[in-house]
């Protein structure tokens, strides 16, 4: 491509060396970490409940440890009985054909073995996070809905 004045690059940006692309939108919002709060390093110092951030921290930590929990169970208990499914294919290939019963194999037995192990976790996984994540989230909800509501800020 070549341009009027026969030079093969195209002009530099005006100011050369600064940005030429205008600044990204929503630069001056002010920045909220994962959970809702606004970030501690945009809160004023002098916060009317910095009190309660420990317990909120605690909060949330013992609910990102229980779902972290819930979660490596379910998915280790899942992909563990696949990679064992995987090595007896691999290198058990006589094991997984020998016959259980009829014309049915261990392998294909293990097969569907390994469906049943997948719907098990995933059902585990429901019930339990119904049982320990969920109330932990909703305590945690409601702190901060109270809070919110108790500092006259609408959510």
């Amino acid at each position: 491509m070549t341009y009027a004045d026969e030079n093969r690059y195209p002009p530099s940006a005006p100011g050369y060396g600064q940005n030429p692309w205008p600044e990204s939108y929503g630069h001056d919002a002010p920045r909220y970490d994962s959970y809702g709060r606004q970030a501690p390093w945009n809160a004023p110092w002098d916060a009317p409940y910095a009190h309660e951030t420990h317990r909120d921290d605690a909060d949330l930590a013992a609910l990102r440890s229980a779902y972290r929990l819930l979660r490596r169970i379910s998915t280790l208990t899942a992909l563990g009985s696949f990679v064992v499914y995987v090595v007896l294919s691999c290198y058990a290939p006589g094991l997984m054909g020998s016959r259980v019963t009829g014309e049915l194999s261990l392998g294909m037995a293990l097969g569907i073995l390994q469906l049943v192990v997948t719907f098990a976790a995933v059902f585990w996984y429901g019930r339990s996070a119904q049982r320990s994540v969920d109330p932990l989230a909703r305590a945690v909800r409601e702190r901060t809905v109270t809070a919110a509501g108790s500092a006259g800020t609408a959510r």
